[in-house]
């Protein structure tokens, strides 16, 4: 609805395209002003993902424009690249095509989609996108296209590891439960769904694979010690559980519909490392964590 409105305000047909399979022929500006009924209607242009076009649109500020530009010029990528699922085929061993299709989370053909999002925007990133230019984009595209095959081939070899990390750990949550395990074990299927989901490749992002294996080698060392010492585990969920709810009453205060800012984001990363310092410190976390730090981060925004 905001869209809309800002559309109808500027009144301007740059800013009405849609069903787009190419970048739009001019340069996006950044930013868009205009005045309309003696104030100014400032607004920010942004390619938007529309399935299987791109559409240039108007966003309100600039943390929605650049959430948008990202999805939006991923996709117009995705819709002008080859795929990359002939070069899987032959370069993935065995042991990762069966990891891939062991996949408990959706179909396979997603799973692989998801790689291949996550690529692109791996590359993306590590190319300077967005582009605001014709120009720009064609470049772009070409730096993702010569590298995009193996870029995706790497991600799936990780995203196997993940796979096969996150199966050990789900077997071990079958069967029968001590109660005094019991809210353990409930805490930690919960982490394992918010880590393993369908479309967790391209969320998490290729940068932080590794860090989401790390995270899944915890839970295992937690449920190592969890048998041995469940007081001691209770101690360090109700920390967790602590913060997680601070970090909750953060969330509820976001505007609804709009992506989060990065320095929020990243509190849910925190927490994860938090885990990792509790349950299994010799893994090691790649900055200092606490409780305490991660609530002086909360209350600061």
């Amino acid at each position: 609805q905001v869209q809309t409105a800002l559309t109808q305000a500027v009144d301007d047909d740059r800013f009405e395209q849609e069903g787009l399979l190419a970048f739009p022929e001019r340069t996006i500006p950044k930013t868009y002003a205009a005045k309309r009924a003696g104030f100014e209607v400032k607004a920010y242009p942004a390619i938007a993902d529309q399935g299987d076009s791109v559409a240039l649109t108007l966003c309100e500020d600039e943390i929605s424009q650049a959430q948008t530009m990202w999805n939006g010029q991923s996709r117009l990528l995705l819709l002008q690249l080859p795929s990359p699922i002939k070069y899987l085929h032959a370069k993935l061993p065995n042991k990762a095509k069966l990891g891939l299709y062991f996949n408990p989370y959706g179909k396979v053909l997603d799973l692989v989609d998801d790689c291949i999002r996550a690529g692109v925007y791996q590359l993306m990133g590590k190319h300077g996108a967005p582009a605001w230019t014709p120009e720009a984009f064609a470049v772009l595209k070409d730096k993702v296209a010569g590298e995009l095959n193996q870029a995706v081939a790497d991600i799936a070899l990780q995203v196997e590891e993940v796979l096969s990390l996150a199966h050990a750990v789900k077997k071990r949550l079958k069967g029968k439960i001590d109660l005094a395990m019991a809210m353990a074990m409930s805490d930690i299927q919960a982490q394992l769904d918010g880590l393993i989901f369908r479309g967790f490749v391209t969320e998490t992002g290729a940068e932080r694979l590794k860090d989401l294996g790390r995270y899944l080698e915890a839970l295992s060392r937690r449920l190592d010690k969890l048998a041995i010492d469940p007081h001691r585990d209770r101690a360090h969920l109700l920390k967790i559980q602590q913060v997680q709810q601070a970090y909750r009453s953060l969330l509820n205060k976001q505007p609804k519909g709009k992506p989060l800012a990065p320095e929020v984001a990243e509190i849910r990363w925190m927490l994860e490392e938090l885990r990792v310092s509790y349950f299994a410190q010799t893994l090691g976390t790649p900055y200092p964590i606490s409780d305490k730090r991660i609530l002086q981060q909360i209350n600061s925004l």
